[in-house]
């Protein structure tokens, strides 16, 4: 069970990474938390956002809720079960938007990464937050495509199954990880775009899940055809030392201790 505490313990990774960062929290103890942890990086933007003000909670979420409800739904905890678990999914779509029209650091490129990424390199002691030896910057993983999205591929995946929103949803198929990906600003742009269109899609099929069930619709089930999606998805296979769920962020760690970081920037979410 995921508790506050433990997310919180989770979040003091950010007093190490140098990136920029652009953080959002529907809690002000929270950020006031981030904001003690990202005294010694100045270029850190925090957002408390009131979720009433977003999409993904006053318009999306009573139509999931009221999918859920059916009966015979599929059962699949939390993912099918709790709306504002499902919404709060598509819900970094929107806010990647917010990001990449504000751009507060005028960033080329721009990732999402989960608070929970970075998991195994938490900790609870100050003297850890404040050693400068383990601070890290991330960077781009190799051999980005800059006309592509990438992702952590999770699980192996045929391209002939075309599976209907229903399938995709009863299976709680994924093949990539959602919880770090990254690519050039305006091909992200264009990306979340597409995204959430494809989620009004499923919910208007009456089918809805999590972001991972939306990448498979899209791409590998009936929502490649009826959507004919324009942004491509790299996606990054694991070298079997890494978990597999969070490799491309852990990638992008050893290209930041590897590289000597020529002028492109860009922001963390």
């Amino acid at each position: 069970m995921f508790t506050p505490q433990l997310y919180r313990k989770w979040l003091t990774i950010f007093a190490q990474i140098e990136n920029p960062v652009v953080a959002y929290f529907d809690s002000a103890k929270h950020a006031s938390l981030m904001r003690v942890l990202r005294q010694k990086h100045p270029k850190t933007h925090i957002v408390v956002v009131d979720r009433s003000k977003l999409w993904s909670f006053t318009e999306l979420q009573p139509h999931i809720a009221e999918i859920f409800s059916q009966q015979g739904y599929p059962w699949n905890p939390p993912n099918t079960v709790v709306s504002s678990y499902s919404a709060a999914m598509h819900a970094k779509y929107e806010l990647m938007q917010w990001t990449i029209r504000d751009n507060p650091f005028q960033s080329a490129y721009i990732c999402w990464l989960d608070v929970g990424l970075f998991r195994g390199l938490s900790t609870r002691y100050l003297s850890s937050l404040t050693d400068e030896r383990k601070s890290f910057r991330l960077w781009l993983p190799p051999y980005l495509d800059s006309g592509s999205v990438a992702y952590s591929l999770i699980s192996p995946y045929s391209s002939k199954e075309h599976l209907t929103a229903n399938q995709v949803v009863r299976r709680d198929s994924a093949f990539v990880c959602g919880c770090f990906f990254i690519g050039r600003i305006d091909v992200m742009w264009n990306w979340t775009t597409e995204y959430l269109m494809a989620v009004e899609r499923m919910v208007a099929e009456r089918w809805i899940s999590t972001d991972q069930q939306v990448l498979y619709w899209l791409f590998l089930g009936e929502g490649r055809t009826k959507l004919e999606p324009k942004t491509s998805l790299q996606v990054y296979k694991s070298d079997n030392v890494t978990n597999p769920w969070f490799y491309l962020g852990y990638l992008a760690k050893r290209a930041g201790e590897n590289s000597s970081f020529p002028e492109i920037r860009f922001n963390l979410m």
